[in-house]
């Protein structure tokens, strides 16, 4: 599962964690520096202005404390495919600023905030190219709509593809190795247990089964670069069903995370 994804399931659940009131619960500056190291807040720049950029928050923390102290009330997450033509986002998400775009919603009592997740500047805007920047694109928006399906669609949903797909690189010598990995990640989805420990997301915020869901989803996760599912290949009508089935768990593994992670508060 790609860093980014990751960082912004951690972001979303310890923003809400913080606005719900319950980070005393919690080590949440632990899980912060962990989970969300070097990022920052922006409004973007301004058109042909150098140095016009402005920091709304120099870490994570920082910028929980100015939503509170703005009012805010929950933070959403959620994904949009980027529409490229030349490759699809599960293959273009092996290189930097591939694969869908990623937002996440701070949602106030009757408006809407929109940041956009690992904008990259600039070469020329001298900011520091180390964070990864969550760029403020809306300031005064309605709240969007969530149409993601439910916990128990999203399950369901994940589990027929992986299914499917254990069964395809059964059938082919160069793809059997992939059944092992797909069946990890169905019972991951099914059976996993979170524990008190647990120090990505704290078990108690999420309801068993989206928690089971959000780590399904990442043990779902096989897209990259060489050596990846990605770089197999197959012939005619194989390939075919290769690239749709691809496509699919990409799809499910998104809508998988966007349901979980939206399910609290």
């Amino acid at each position: 599962m790609p860093k980014d994804i990751m960082r912004n399931v951690a972001l979303v659940t310890y923003g809400n964690v913080f606005l719900q009131g319950h980070s005393e619960e919690f080590e949440i500056d632990k899980l912060i520096t962990n989970n969300c190291f070097q990022i920052d807040f922006i409004d973007p720049p301004l058109e042909g202005i150098a140095g016009s950029t402005k920091t709304l928050a120099k870490d994570a923390f920082q910028w929980f404390k100015h939503l509170k102290e703005q009012g805010a009330k929950r933070l959403r997450l959620f994904y949009q495919t980027s529409n490229k033509t030349e490759l699809p986002d599960h293959i273009s998400v092996a290189f930097l600023g591939g694969g869908s775009h990623w937002l996440v919603e701070v949602q106030f009592k009757d408006r809407s905030e929109l940041y956009l997740s690992n904008w990259i500047p600039p070469l020329n805007s001298g900011m520091d190219t180390r964070k990864a920047h969550y760029v403020r694109i809306e300031k005064d928006m309605s709240h969007l709509n969530d149409t993601s399906p439910s916990i128990n669609d999203s399950r369901k949903r994940l589990q027929t593809v992986l299914e499917t797909l254990s069964k395809f690189a059964e059938k082919f010598e160069h793809s059997k190795h992939w059944v092992s990995n797909f069946e990890g990640s169905l019972t991951t989805l099914l059976d996993f247990n979170p524990q008190i420990d647990d120090e990505f997301l704290p078990a108690g915020i999420y309801s068993k089964e989206a928690h089971r869901l959000i780590m399904g989803a990442f043990g779902s996760w096989v897209f990259g670069g060489m050596g990846s599912w990605n770089d197999l290949a197959f012939g005619g009508a194989d390939q075919e069903r290769y690239e749709l089935l691809s496509e699919t768990l990409y799809s499910k593994i998104c809508e998988a995370i966007v349901s979980s992670v939206n399910s609290y508060p």
